[in-house]
């Protein structure tokens, strides 16, 4: 009898086993697959926080809906692109006066938007670039519910290239990575190629430990629960294990010039694994910037204007501002 109940047991919590593994994808929605929403519905909480966005945020109410380009006094376009699955990625365009500028194309970090980078968008634009940024699939305005930053992000950003290249002034792309959005970006520069400078804040070393960190915030001692799972569904989506997004190894055979930025407090990607990134770099031409004090956030806050300083002023040495039709806009506008 006891046999029995032991055996009856012993299947029922193995078809229970089953039955988590099978249906908990359903149940266990990381925002790391299903983004956070920040479109144009966010709203700010903080007065300091929209100060930071406008500085007339003296007269806004506590809460203030977020800007566009437009609100910061900028001339703008908006951008929608189309992807290979027909998703609508949306974004802004704000040319500067100079018409030989380079074009800096900001790629923002997972569970954020364009809106979040408004402030980036008005600083790199005043110190004479071309800025351009939009929502990643899943993020933002933009289309489709499930995100993955392997090749379909990949594809993604190409797609949004290929558009700033068919404008008449875009000389040269560089592209800027915050996060999940610089391996994004460095990605972009094995696969695709055609960025002539590459910036790359906070990437991390392998997406492996990027994702133990975040599961670990996540659930915390619940996480040997549910991260199989996770990394699971996670490996699905990239279509490879998640230990091959391997960014030092990406960086040792790119000669793109890069600049790598940390923070030296940042707490989900420790300066040691942004370090290793810029020490593997292939670069001819590659720098540095630690911003003391920094975590992940807040690297723009307390670099301030240095930090926008440092980063426009390697983009311009590193890629000549001259009229010149190179190959890829030739590629692009057929």
């Amino acid at each position: 009898m006891n046999l029995r109940k032991s055996y009856y047991l012993l299947s029922t919590l193995l078809l229970l086993g089953a039955a988590f593994l099978a249906l908990s994808p359903s149940f266990v929605q990381p925002d790391f697959i299903l983004p956070k929403r920040v479109d144009s519905l966010f709203v700010i909480y903080e007065t300091e926080t929209a100060h930071r966005v406008n500085q007339q945020a003296d007269t806004l109410p506590l809460a203030a809906p977020l800007f566009n380009p437009g609100e910061l006094g900028l001339a703008y376009e908006q951008l929608r692109v189309y992807t290979s699955d027909s998703i609508v990625l949306h974004g802004w365009y704000v040319p500067c006066a100079d018409t030989n500028a380079n074009t800096l194309l900001l790629v923002h970090d997972l569970n954020d938007s364009k809106l979040r980078l408004l402030d980036a968008v008005k600083q790199f634009h005043d110190r004479g670039l071309h800025v351009a940024v939009f929502d990643l699939r899943a993020h933002g305005e933009s289309e489709g519910k499930i995100f993955s930053p392997g090749m379909i992000a990949v594809e993604d950003l190409k797609h949004v290239t290929d558009a700033l290249l068919r404008r008449a002034e875009t000389k040269h792309i560089c592209l800027m990575g915050y996060g999940i959005g610089s391996a994004i970006v460095l990605q972009s520069a094995v696969v695709d190629g055609r960025a002539d400078a590459l910036v790359l804040q906070s990437p991390f070393a392998n997406l492996e430990n990027y994702l133990a960190r975040y599961a670990y915030a996540k659930w915390g001692r619940l996480k040997p629960l549910w991260y199989p799972v996770f990394h699971r569904k996670t490996e699905q989506l990239l279509g490879h294990p998640v230990e091959a997004m391997d960014l030092p190894l990406l960086a040792s055979v790119v000669k793109t010039p890069t600049l790598v930025v940390t923070g030296s407090e940042d707490e989900l990607v420790f300066p040691t694994e942004s370090l290793a990134v810029f020490d593997s770099s292939a670069a001819p031409k590659k720098d540095l910037l630690l911003i003391r004090k920094a975590g992940h956030q807040n690297i723009d806050e307390l670099g301030g204007a240095d930090y926008y300083n440092r980063i426009a002023a390697f983009l311009v040495t590193a890629v000549p501002r001259k009229q010149q039709k190179t190959r890829f806009k030739r590629l692009a506008q057929l």
